[in-house]
């Protein structure tokens, strides 16, 4: 299975979730946990959509960022792309080197925050949703459970 040629996508947010990438990107495959070394999980972008505050990945030497990779057709970049809002520089699309669940080295593509804004709590909605992909791809239980620890921000109606 060739691992580097620029089809891999790492998802460490709400797209974990196998539902909502079959509504966002028919045909994509999951390939099962892989991990992001030398970075952390943050929330630091403010969403509308979801209320609370959204996930990104920060530099932070010792630490792991567990995701689920996915191999995309073309066509799911743009999709992705528009998702993400790269257009309005609120996420950008990068190639970093992750590791799969096997130990090979990938290099994938996955989005990061342009302008952090400070860190804030996910909605109870957005974790539920990150549970959900964290736990049907079988990410690590100690990680699931981190995840699972975490406060959330109750979004008034």
């Amino acid at each position: 299975m060739e691992r580097q040629d620029g089809s891999w996508y790492f998802a460490y947010g709400s797209n974990m979730s196998a539902r909502q990438m079959a509504t966002r990107c028919p045909g994509a495959t999951a390939y099962g946990p892989a991990r992001l070394e030398g970075y952390r999980l943050a929330f630091d972008l403010p969403s509308r959509y979801w209320g609370g505050w959204v996930a990104d990945v920060l530099p932070e030497p010792g630490s792991t960022v567990w995701g689920v990779l996915w191999r995309l057709h073309p066509e799911h970049w743009a999709i992705l792309d528009d998702y993400e809002d790269v257009d309005e520089q609120r996420y950008r699309r990068l190639t970093l080197e992750v590791v799969s669940a096997d130990g090979w080295p990938v290099r994938a593509q996955l989005y990061r925050v342009v302008t952090p804004r400070g860190e804030g709590r996910p909605s109870a909605r957005y974790l539920a949703t990150l549970l959900e992909g964290a736990r049907e791809h079988g990410l690590p239980a100690e990680y699931v459970a981190w995840l699972q620890s975490l406060a959330s921000e109750e979004v008034m109606p």
